[in-house]
């Protein structure tokens, strides 16, 4: 798969392709959450720790992540998977690095983003898949959509 757009709004498929179409289905939307993960304060951080805790706490393990992952293969969509996930990872990141912090792999704000972007790959075969994350993101349909990702 090819690298998602850059905030310039250049798509690599070429000419009269949105931006946001190089980001699979739910393509406006992964590119809304994307610009909103790197809004976010240190507090916001914190927060998607805690929600995702509420959401699946630490003494069982997340049988809706490895359903996403069999999906995504299975409806070949793992490579869309995982570029949303490096994404949203390194969008986490710099806004981590914007307040002189550090996100830690594998941490629960860092899995919080990358269920996400998982859900967000796969988001129109299993519809439900975001409902445990509104706990942490809120509604990712509510964000706004930003204007690299419309443009040609």
């Amino acid at each position: 798969m090819r690298s998602a757009p850059d905030k310039r709004g250049a798509s690599e498929y070429g000419p009269g392709v949105p931006a946001w179409w190089a980001l699979g289905p739910q393509g406006r939307t992964a590119a809304a959450l994307l610009t909103q993960l790197e809004k976010l304060t240190w507090d916001e951080v914190l927060t998607l720790r805690r929600s995702y805790n509420k959401a699946w706490p630490t003494d069982r393990e997340d049988p809706a992540w490895y359903e996403a992952q069999d999906l995504a293969t299975t409806a070949n969509r793992a490579q869309l998977k995982n570029a949303l996930i490096k994404h949203t990872e390194a969008a986490l990141a710099r806004a981590a690095r914007t307040h002189g912090k550090r996100v830690r792999d594998f941490s629960d704000e860092q899995k919080t983003v990358c269920f996400a972007a998982a859900a967000l790959a796969i988001e129109d075969l299993s519809p439900g898949l975001l409902g445990p994350l509104r706990l942490a993101l809120g509604d990712v349909y509510a964000y706004p959509v930003p204007t690299w990702a419309d443009s040609l």
